[in-house]
């Protein structure tokens, strides 16, 4: 059985049938090419909660040794994503705005981004994201905000 099953009345393009960790965590891998790149790994995907890690990488690290910005951004992004796929089914949901503040330079890895979701509307999703090191002191390195833009369908789904 392929990965992908398209369902013929739902409107949803490549949308599983179900949305399992491990399909998440394919869809992910697949049509977000920065992922596998900065090797982010998908480790929980529910309706409450998103979890992912950041394992070392050639790519994460900017001069001076801590993780660079835009991965942080990176990481903030995709767990909503993720987050999104197991609480609204919604592939087609896109980012809207992001708010990251910046604590502390991340120098441990591997770092932990967790998504809670703030509130999910019909047409937005709003999540909060905090990105800690996991080296045993949970030392959190960023806090953000993220909105997103729900596809049509899906936001008819949560009427």
């Amino acid at each position: 059985m392929p990965y992908v099953e398209a369902r013929a009345n739902d409107g949803f393009m490549n949308a599983p049938s179900s949305w399992t960790l491990n399909h998440i965590r394919h869809h992910i891998a697949e049509g977000l090419p920065l992922a596998p790149l900065f090797n982010f790994d998908v480790v929980e995907a529910t309706a409450v909660r998103g979890r992912l890690r950041l394992d070392e990488g050639a790519h994460v690290t900017r001069p001076g040794g801590s993780v660079a910005g835009p991965v942080l951004f990176a990481m903030a992004d995709v767990v909503t994503y993720a987050l999104i796929l197991a609480a609204r089914h919604d592939p087609d949901a896109v980012t809207v705005d992001i708010s990251l503040n910046f604590l502390r330079p991340a120098r441990m890895l591997p770092l932990l981004a967790e998504a809670l979701p703030l509130r999910g509307g019909r047409r937005l999703f709003t999540a909060e994201v905090r990105i800690s090191e996991q080296d045993g002191s949970g030392a959190l390195v960023a806090q953000a905000i993220t909105t997103w833009s729900l596809s049509p369908l899906a936001g008819a789904a949560a009427r």
